[in-house]
């Protein structure tokens, strides 16, 4: 299964529990979406059922996730990212921190938060039942590659626009989740 996630906005080396959150917050919508088309709207009851031998529902302090990339389904996931900064090429350290960081940033903003992370922005997920979000784990991720370039819009010096292209692949076979394993 492939894909593509789009991120435009702030994305801070090192960031805190308030700003991964907003970064996962603008995913949950196009996370959302994938799960009403084909081929995952077949699946979506059965995956979405709590309880159900193929849920991928992840209750963190009281918070219901649904995580795509998930053990449940047996799912790893590769990346090809094209991230754009303000800066040009060489340059990116100035204003938004190192690039490794930031990818830490994009990452723990993909998955699931621990409960430690959810406390501070508990509230913010009360009218989203459930939380749609790509990763249960970034342990699951298995490849990443990134090309970066110069943003050519005006905007804030720590704005980025990042495109993900996620491909999900099966480490086992599953009769239920044989149409989605790429």
């Amino acid at each position: 299964m492939e894909f593509y996630l789009k991120y435009d906005g702030p994305l801070k080396s090192n960031a805190g529990a308030k700003d991964k959150h907003n970064i996962r917050e603008y995913f949950h919508p196009q996370m959302k979406k994938l799960w009403d088309i084909e081929p995952l709207k077949s699946c979506k009851e059965a995956f979405l059922t709590s309880g159900g031998e193929l849920s991928v529902l992840k209750e963190v302090d009281g918070v219901v996730f649904a995580p795509l990339v998930s053990s449940v389904l047996k799912f790893i996931c590769k990346f090809d990212i094209t991230m754009l900064w303000p800066e040009k090429p060489g340059v990116i350290s100035k204003c938004g921190g190192d690039i490794d960081n930031r990818l830490k940033t994009l990452f723990d903003a993909l998955q699931c938060p621990d409960v430690n992370q959810i406390k501070p922005i508990k509230e913010s997920f009360k009218d989203k039942k459930p939380f749609f979000c790509l990763l249960e784990n970034d342990k699951l991720i298995t490849s990443v590659n990134i090309n970066t370039h110069t943003l050519l819009r005006p905007g804030n010096k720590t704005d980025v626009s990042v495109l993900i292209h996620v491909v999900i692949k099966a480490t086992e076979l599953m009769w239920d989740t044989i149409g989605l394993s790429g």
